[in-house]
C-alpha cells in the first residue's frame, strides 16, 4: 500500500508539471532569441600518497574454521616464497609485492556547463567533465580502455573520458515563485550527511516570502530494472521494480540569525543485486538487500555577531531484508536466504565557530552515528542489529584522510558503511596575507563500540591482540591561495596514526601510517 501511494506521488508530480507547464506556455510572451551561457573549470592535480596500512578489510568478515585457514594460509605462503625463490634464480623481478606503499602520480580534468535560456520560463543545461586523465597511462587500477579515468597513455589510443554530469530542463514560474527541474541533476540534503549524489528526476521548489519559508520536493530513481523483456514481446514484464527515492525539505528563517531545515527521505528498494567487495585473501563481503527505509533530519544553524553554532540530527528507520545466507563451517555460502531485520539509528552533527578576527577562525566539530562497525558473529554486518545506521547516498569530508570523499585516501568514504563510528576534532581558518589561507587541523577517530574479534583471521585474541573503540587520530594542513581572481591553488595534506580500533575494524596487524598529499591548480572560466 505504501509503496502504491509513493508511485501515485511521482505520476501525480508528473501530471501536475506537465499541466503548469501547459498553462505557463498558453500565456507565454513571444520567445527571445536563445541565449547561451559557458562556465566551468580546468584541473590539474599532482598527488603523493604512502601507508603501510590498508584503507580496507582484506580478510572475509565470514565465519570460519581457524584450522583449515591456518594449513590454507600457511601453504600459500610458502608457495608464494618458492614463486619468488625462483623468479631470483633465473634473474627475473621479485614477485613479492612490498607491504609499503608509495605512490605518485598526476591527473587533469575539465568540467563544462553550458546553459540555454530561450525565455524567462525554460532553461536547459548541460554539464559535463572530460577526465579525470592520468598522466602517461589509464588510471590507477584500470584496465579498460574506457570509462572514467582513461586517455593519456604516450603511444597508446586510449579513449577519452566524457562523462554526463547534469542534463534536465529547468521550468521556472516567475511571478508564482515556483520552479521546477527535470532531468539529471545533483540532489543534496543538508551538508550532504544524508544525500549528495548525481541523479535522474524531478525536482520542485517553492517559495513563499510572505513566511520566508521554501518547500521542496521531488524523487529520483537511483537504479531501475523495470525494462526486464522475458518474453521478448518488446514489453517490459516487470514494473516498478528498482531503486525509488523520494524526499522533502522545509526550510525556513523565520528570525534573521537562525536557520532552520526540516526534511524527510524515503527509499524504496527492490532489486537483488549483489554486491562483492574482494580482498586479498578473497570475498570479504556479499552484500545484497531490499526494503523500505526512512530519513527524518532537522538542521538548525544559528548565527551571532562571532559565533556561529550548527546542530543537526537524523533518525533513520524501516525494514531491510538483507542477504545472510546458511554457512558451512568454513564459512561457504550453501544456500541464499534473506532475513528481515528492523532498523532503527540515529546521526548526530554539530559544530562552532568563533571568529576572533578576519585573519583566525577556530572551528569544533563533532559527529557520529549509532550502531556498532564491523560483523557480527554469524558474518553480517553489525549496522544491521541493535541501534545501527543505514547510509544513504552522502558526500561529505570532515578530515583529509578518516571521512572524505574527495580523492586520495579515505578510510570511510561517503559511500561505505559509518554505523557506529564518530570523529571530532579542531581545526582553524588562518589568513596569512590576503589571498593566503592556512587551515591546521586535529581530530580523532572512534567506534560507539568495539569491532568484534571473532572473524578476524590475524587481528585475533589468539595473537595476544585486544579490541578497541580507538581508531585512531590525524593530523591536516591546507594551504590554499587565490593567485588571480580566477585561479586557485590548493595544497591538502593529512597524517594519520591508526589505534587498535581499527586494526580489529580491517583485520590487521601490520601498519603505522597512512599519508597523504595533493597539490591542486584550478582555473575558473
Amino acid at each position: 500500500m505504501l509503496k502504491t501511494k509513493f508511485r501515485q506521488l511521482g505520476g501525480f508530480s508528473l501530471l501536475l508539471f506537465v499541466c503548469l507547464c501547459w498553462q505557463s506556455l498558453s500565456a507565454q510572451e513571444i520567445e527571445e532569441k536563445t541565449k547561451i551561457d559557458i562556465q566551468g573549470n580546468y584541473r590539474v592535480r599532482g598527488f603523493n600518497l604512502g601507508r603501510d596500512i590498508y584503507t580496507s578489510r582484506q580478510t572475509p568478515g565470514t565465519p570460519f574454521d581457524k584450522q583449515t585457514w591456518q594449513n590454507q594460509y600457511q601453504q600459500n605462503l610458502n608457495n608464494k616464497v618458492q614463486n619468488d625463490i625462483n623468479a631470483l634464480m633465473q634473474g627475473l623481478p621479485s614477485t613479492v609485492t612490498p607491504t609499503r606503499e608509495n605512490v605518485t602520480y598526476y591527473d587533469n580534468r575539465m568540467t563544462l556547463n553550458m546553459n540555454f535560456a530561450s525565455s524567462k520560463y525554460f532553461e536547459a543545461l548541460a554539464g559535463v567533465q572530460i577526465g579525470d586523465i592520468i598522466f602517461g597511462g589509464r588510471g590507477v587500477g584500470q584496465s579498460s580502455t574506457v570509462g572514467p579515468g582513461q586517455g593519456g597513455e604516450a603511444t597508446f589510443s586510449s579513449s577519452v573520458n566524457i562523462q554526463t554530469n547534469f542534463l534536465y530542463l529547468n521550468f521556472k514560474l516567475p511571478e508564482k515563485s515556483f520552479t521546477t527541474r527535470v532531468g539529471l541533476q545533483l540532489f543534496t540534503s543538508a551538508q550532504g550527511r544524508v544525500v549528495f549524489i548525481p541523479g535522474t528526476g524531478v525536482n520542485m521548489t517553492k517559495d513563499i516570502r510572505d513566511w520566508n519559508m521554501t518547500l521542496e520536493g521531488g524523487w529520483f530513481v537511483a537504479k531501475q530494472n523495470n525494462l526486464t523483456d522475458l518474453d521478448n514481446n518488446g514489453f517490459a514484464d516487470r514494473n516498478y521494480r528498482g531503486n525509488n527515492i523520494y524526499f522533502y525539505k522545509v526550510k525556513t528563517s523565520f528570525i534573521n540569525n537562525a536557520k532552520h531545515e526540516l526534511y524527510s527521505f524515503y527509499m524504496d528498494d527492490t532489486l537483488k543485486d549483489v554486491q562483492d567487495t574482494t580482498g586479498v585473501y578473497g570475498l570479504v563481503n556479499r552484500q545484497s538487500q531490499t526494503g523500505q527505509l526512512f530519513w527524518h533530519g532537522l538542521f538548525n544553524e544559528f548565527n551571532f555577531s562571532d559565533f556561529t553554532l550548527v546542530v543537526h540530527g537524523i533518525y533513520n528507520h524501516g525494514v531491510l531484508n538483507a542477504l545472510n545466507p546458511y554457512r558451512d563451517s568454513n564459512g561457504n555460502e550453501i544456500f541464499r536466504k534473506y532475513d528481515r531485520y528492523n532498523i532503527k539509528g540515529g546521526f548526530f552533527d554539530t559544530q562552532i565557530t568563533y571568529r576572533f578576527n578576519e585573519s583566525l577562525t577556530l572551528n569544533l566539530i563533532a559527529l557520529g552515528s549509532t550502531g556498532r562497525p564491523g560483523y557480527e558473529k554469524d558474518g553480517t554486518r553489525s549496522s544491521l542489529h541493535g541501534s545501527g545506521y543505514q547510509n544513504l547516498f552522502p558526500g561529505y569530508s570532515v578530515s583529509n584522510i578518516a571521512i572524505d570523499f574527495t580523492g586520495g585516501y579515505a578510510l570511510f568514504s561517503g559511500g561505505r558503511d559509518v554505523s557506529g563510528l564518530y570523529e571530532y576534532g579542531i581545526y582553524s581558518d588562518v589568513v596569512v596575507a590576503g589571498p593566503l589561507v592556512f587551515t591546521l587541523g586535529y581530530y580523532r577517530l572512534y567506534g560507539s563500540k568495539s569491532p568484534l574479534l571473532d572473524n578476524n583471521r590475524f587481528y585475533n585474541s589468539d595473537n595476544f591482540y585486544q579490541t578497541s573503540a580507538y581508531f585512531g587520530q590525524e593530523y591536516n594542513l591546507n594551504i590554499r591561495w587565490n593567485a588571480f581572481r580566477d585561479m586557485q591553488i590548493l595544497l591538502r595534506s593529512g597524517y594519520f596514526i591508526p589505534g587498535d580500533g581499527l586494526k580489529a575494524y580491517l583485520d590487521t596487524t601490520n601498519g603505522s601510517f597512512l599519508r597523504e598529499l595533493f597539490v591542486t591548480a584550478e582555473h575558473r572560466f
